[in-house]
């Protein structure tokens, strides 16, 4: 398969520009030719008019009366090429003289008026006339004197301008276009400073572009550019974080499982082997729930809300079903796990994989603290325009001077004595803010243990 061709912003602009051109020419060809055809008409009418106006002269000074010598009609016939036609007309003794039986114009011109023009057809011809009156001694008598011409030399003058005006507009598009081509080149070249700036840049600079040299219609693109470099940072702190994060949870799991290792080779009684099995698969399961907890971290950290797939999530249901899931779990635990809410009904907008990853740490906080013969309670309910989802156990709880840290990586307070990663929280806070939702801790119930509270809006 043939690759695309490139496109070429010199030739599009080209392009963009050539088709108004050639619509301006054609354009221009109409004017001209309009124009053109009404000068010609101009000139012509008034030579018509002149025209009737010596044919007038030249009857009265030839015999007294009104008719044509043959010496005036010699020189109204003289042209064959474009001849013109007259006739003499008595309102009450019919045609005197005409070599063509022109019309009585629409209407009459007065006796002494300047010569009257109108546009008539005879025998499927277009011709233009111009017709005057002269008062007879009889006044019930009128003579009208009407001469015409074909429109046709007039349409052929305006045809010769056009074809003669039109090769030289042309011209001057092609050079306009040439001089444009040019100019785009030349405006071209004021991005390479640009090109240089990005292609000198250190593979790990991801500073803004300095637009001083920037022109001002390729700044939205350096803006785009900024944006990128900014969200590409992120993702590299991000990276560098989750790297460091890794490396800060595994170390003590790693080094643990090391340890025992050496011992069991070190002590080969069975006892001995036991033991030092049974702390592996300990350290081994902290280790696996530590790398869990950072991925899930590390996908709620750079999912952004155009990212993930929202639609309508039925918390309801989604957390019901989780409770069942989770009773063997409680069960094993010696903690009573219950759930207080509606079967379904109450819709948020969001990502249904991680809010239910919200729901697995806040319930395995609850287990892990609630502590044997402790409860652990999932409760939903709608409160005006907001779903709230809240958590809550019977364990020891947390001083409220640390709230304010709960949700920070690693944090866990002073006090704990359980073992955690101290990312559980911090997974439920980032999926609360990708969902526009607020965290808050508070006392358990009967003010004991602790209560984590989400609040969501509506969908």
């Amino acid at each position: 398969m043939r690759a695309s061709r490139p496109v070429s912003l010199r030739r599009r602009l080209l392009t963009i520009l050539a088709v108004p051109m050639v619509l301006a020419w054609l354009g221009s060809g109409a004017l001209i030719y309009g124009l053109a055809l009404y000068y010609a008409n101009v000139n012509y009418d008034r030579s018509l008019i002149e025209g009737a106006q010596m044919l007038e002269r030249m009857t009265r000074s030839g015999a007294g009366r009104e008719e044509l010598s043959p010496q005036v009609r010699v020189l109204i016939e003289y042209d064959t090429d474009n001849p013109t036609y007259y006739s003499v007309r008595s309102l009450h003794h019919g045609v005197l003289a005409s070599n063509l039986d022109l019309p009585l114009p629409a209407a009459l011109p007065a006796a002494g008026a300047a010569p009257q023009l109108d546009s008539i057809v005879h025998d499927g011809r277009e011709l233009r006339m111009a017709s005057l009156a002269i008062a007879q001694h009889d006044p019930a008598d009128t003579i009208v004197m009407s001469i015409a011409e074909s429109l046709d030399q007039r349409r052929e003058l305006a045809r010769e301008i056009l074809i003669g005006t039109s090769p030289v507009v042309l011209l001057l598009i092609l050079i306009v276009l040439v001089l444009v081509w040019f100019g785009v080149s030349r405006g071209l070249r004021l991005l390479d400073p640009l090109t240089q700036q990005i292609a000198q840049r250190r593979a790990r600079d991801l500073s803004a572009l300095d637009q001083s040299q920037v022109p001002v219609e390729i700044r939205p693109l350096t803006r785009t550019i900024d944006a990128l470099f900014v969200r590409l940072r992120e993702l590299l702190d991000l990276q560098e974080r989750f790297i460091a994060d890794a490396a800060h949870q595994l170390r003590t799991p790693l080094a643990g499982l090391r340890l025992q290792a050496e011992r069991a080779l070190a002590d080969p009684r069975p006892d001995s082997v036991r033991d030092a099995l049974a702390h592996v698969e300990r350290l081994s399961a902290g280790a696996g729930r530590a790398a869990g907890q950072l991925l899930a971290l590390a996908r709620a950290q750079t999912s952004n809300e155009d990212d993930a797939a929202t639609c309508a999530v039925d918390l309801a249901r989604l957390a019901r079903s989780y409770a069942g899931e989770r009773v063997p779990d409680a069960l094993a635990a010696r903690v009573d796990l219950g759930y207080e809410g509606p079967s379904e009904g109450l819709l948020v907008g969001g990502d249904a994989v991680m809010l239910r990853e919200a729901l697995v740490n806040l319930v395995d906080n609850a287990l892990t603290y609630a502590g044997a013969n402790g409860t652990a309670t999932i409760s939903l309910q709608r409160e005006s325009s907001t779903i709230v989802l809240a958590v809550d156990d019977s364990g020891p709880g947390v001083a409220e001077e640390w709230w304010p840290r709960l949700g920070e990586r690693f944090f866990r307070p002073p006090d704990s004595r359980r073992e955690g990663s101290g990312l559980g929280l911090a997974i439920v806070r980032r999926i609360a803010e990708r969902h526009h939702a607020s965290v808050a801790f508070d006392r358990g119930r009967d003010g004991r243990g602790l209560r984590v509270t989400l609040r969501f809006p509506a969908a």
